[in-house]
């Protein structure tokens, strides 16, 4: 089951330890760059990573916390797809190109579980969301 948003994919990274919090009031111009490019070079850091996922909680001058590098490693983009290894999404993206027409009914049904899965992908439309908890307005 795919992760609800991006809230949920920060829990599990955290649980996972590929996250790390920073708390302090970082300034998004040059600190956070820069932090993110010394934890980049670490000589210490995982192999196939580019170090841990990031979540600057108090960007200065923004009320939104910032997360960085949460595909900057091997293990953290399979965490997204939700697979063992990448190469089960390229498998999945193979089986879609591959698919022949069907020849039969027997193929078409068994062309079926394929086809819903194709259309799980495409966006629904919905009257409310989570992206409606916050509602900024102007004062007049």
């Amino acid at each position: 089951m795919a992760y609800r948003d991006l809230r949920e994919f920060v829990k599990a990274l955290e649980k996972a330890g590929e996250l790390k919090r920073i708390k302090a009031e970082v300034d998004p111009v040059l600190e956070i760059t820069e932090v993110t490019q010394r934890v980049a070079r670490d000589a210490q850091r995982a192999e196939n990573s580019v170090g841990p996922a990031m979540l600057f909680e108090k960007p200065k001058g923004s009320r939104y916390p910032l997360l960085v590098n949460a595909f900057g490693s091997v293990r953290r983009m399979a965490m997204a797809f939700e697979v063992e290894a990448l190469e089960e999404v390229a498998a999945r993206i193979r089986g879609f190109l591959d698919t022949k027409s069907p020849q039969g009914l027997f193929d078409k049904i068994k062309m079926l579980p394929k086809l819903a899965e194709l259309g799980s992908f495409f966006p629904k439309s919905v009257k409310d969301g989570d992206c409606k908890q916050v509602i900024g307005r102007e004062a007049r």
